[in-house]
Formats: structure tokens, sequence, C-alpha cells
């Protein structure tokens, strides 16, 4: 074929037509692209609007994560009304996913007095995100209290979908901490463990401790955050004045079923009568922090690893820092308990 036949071909119209709808194609996305992006501060102004039905007058405040749990995205303070709006994304979601809300953290004379408004902008790797309806969102608002650290065990929740009702407790809690930690602000549950080891894996706030008066055991009350796919443990773990775990009792079990939940609590027995090396050496992490997953674990995991990890964090916060909560109840020389 000559090149004159070429061009007088169907081949060359056809190449033709189609580098010319590609051209069009090119034209008109590149057009639809520039008419249909919205910047930061539109996407902004349409959060405000959609929480407060007007425009407000916001200054905007240096951004920091105050919670392991939530990344705060952006923080304005609301000059019309002295709240704060924030734009906090919680983690824990479905598949370790997240979602991102606008958080408005109600705030007079100094204290946080309530949560405003909830609303999602975004989320990654959430399935269920038409669950969370506005009847969920509003018990944020309807179930504030001085000191609240929300969780899906205290019934901020949405059923079967446990995992992206955490990232939303995440959220706000973050949005919590971040606000508590602006200048002047109070309000705030008090955590009393921020010094200890071996914390990444703990809802501090939400954990506790007594001390048995007759043995001098450290009776914990550990909440430890869910991982993978299993929520947040409750355990109740008693460790000896010789620093021995001589009991491990779970109060709240994440697993996502009844079998995985059976599976779990006879793992954690394999806790009880080890000392801080023994529980490290369980998953051979010597002076690290634990990583999941680990093959060290063995047949204790069986069927139930991500759970059977979550309780053996509580594990090694609760042996790990008995001392430390020995060594603070016990008064010095010359002090007397009262």
């Amino acid at each position: 074929m000559t090149a004159k036949q070429f061009f007088k071909s169907n081949v060359f119209k056809c190449i033709i037509a189609l580098l010319c709808v590609l051209l069009v194609s090119g034209v008109f996305l590149t057009l639809m692209n520039a008419l249909m992006h919205v910047s930061d501060e539109e996407r902004l102004d349409r959060a405000i609007n959609k929480i407060y039905g007007k425009s407000v007058n916001k200054t905007a405040v240096a951004v920091a994560d105050y919670n392991s749990n939530a990344i705060i995205e952006d923080a304005y303070h609301i000059t019309d009304d002295g709240n704060y709006l924030i734009k906090s994304t919680g983690k824990g979601g479905f598949d370790n996913g997240t979602i991102t809300c606008w958080v408005v953290v109600e705030v007079k004379g100094g204290a946080i007095t309530g949560i405003g408004k909830v609303v999602v902008d975004s989320n990654k790797g959430q399935t269920q995100m038409a669950e969370l309806k506005d009847s969920f969102f509003n018990k944020f608002s309807t179930g504030y209290y001085e000191g609240i650290y929300y969780t899906t065990n205290d019934g901020f929740v949405v059923s079967n979908s446990t995992k992206s009702s955490a990232a939303v407790c995440n959220a706000v809690n973050g949005a919590l901490d971040f606000v508590l930690a602006q200048p002047g602000i109070s309000g705030g549950a008090v955590d009393i463990y921020t010094e200890f080891d071996y914390i990444d894996n703990i809802e501090t706030k939400l954990s506790s401790h007594v001390i048995d008066e007759q043995t001098g055991s450290v009776i914990f009350t550990v909440v430890s955050k869910g991982y993978g796919n299993p929520s947040n443990f409750t355990s109740e773990i008693t460790v000896s004045t010789a620093g021995i775990i001589t009991n491990f009792e779970i109060k709240v079990n994440g697993s996502t079923n009844d079998g995985y939940g059976a599976t779990v609590e006879s793992n954690v027995q394999k806790f009880v009568g080890k000392d801080l090396a023994g529980i490290k050496a369980l998953l051979n992490v010597g002076e690290e922090y634990p990583v999941y997953p680990n093959e060290n674990f063995g047949d204790m995991v069986s069927g139930a690893t991500e759970s059977t990890y979550t309780a053996y964090t509580a594990a090694l916060f609760a042996v790990a820092n008995y001392n430390k909560v020995l060594t603070a109840e016990t008064p010095g020389e010359g002090e007397e308990n009262e």
C-alpha cells in the first residue's frame, strides 16, 4: 500500500476519528475538572454551612495530635460563639480504615460544655457508612458529660458497624483532647497513666486500678484497643507483689463472634503465672513493644489471633507497671496514710 492509498484508507480515517475523540474528550475532561474542582476553602465553607446553616467568623488554630487514635486535620475557633470546629480523622475503622469528621466542641467560660454536631467529611475503607445515621451522631451531643471518653462499649455504636462506630468515637475523642490542650480550657477525663510503660495499645483514660489491702496485689481494669477486626477489650488483671499475674478475667469481649470470644478467654489463661519476662517471652519482643503479627504466638492464638493480641497488650501493661502503682501508693518516710 502506497502512502497515498494509506491516507485514503479506512484505517487512516479510523485513526483520525479516534484521535479527534481523544482530543475532544481530553479538552472536555479538563474543562469539567476545572469546573468541578472544589478548593479547600470551599470544602470548609460547605462543612460550616452544613453545621451552622450560615457563614461564621472563624480563626484557624495550629493543629497537633493529642490522641494516638486520631489525627487532627484542621482546627478553627469560631469567634461568633466561642466554640471550636475540628476536622478529626478517627483511626480503628473496619479493616484498619479511618473516618474523618467535623466536630463542634462547645466551650463556655473556659470549659468544654458539650459536643455539638458531628458531621462525616470522608472515610477510607468503610463499607457500611450508610448505617451510621443521624440518631447515632446525635448521641455524642446528648450523651456528653464532663470527662467522657466515647467508646462503642458505652453504647456509642451501631449494630453490625462496630468498627466504623469506633472510628467515629476516636475522631470525637481526638477533637476533645485537642481542644482540652488549648490554653485556658478545662473539662476532660484525667489520664493517670501517661508516664507508664506499654501504653500504645491501651485506652489509658478508661483504665484504672485498685490495691488489695489484704494481699498488696494490684488489680487493674485495663481497656485495650481493638486490633484489626476486634474492638476494645476490658480485662481485670491481678498482679501480685512479686510481679506475677495471678488472675486474668475478660469483662468486655471485643471479638467479632462468640467462637473467637470463647477462644481468647481460654488463651488468656496462659498469661496467668507469668511475670514480665514470661509475658514478653510469649512474643519474643525483648525491650521493644510487640508488633502484630508475630509467629511466636504459636498454638496460643489458634482461631483468635487478633483478639488474643489485644488481650496480650493488656497483660503486658499490667505486669510492667504494677510496681509503679505500688511505689506511688506507698507513703514516704514521715508520712502516714489518711
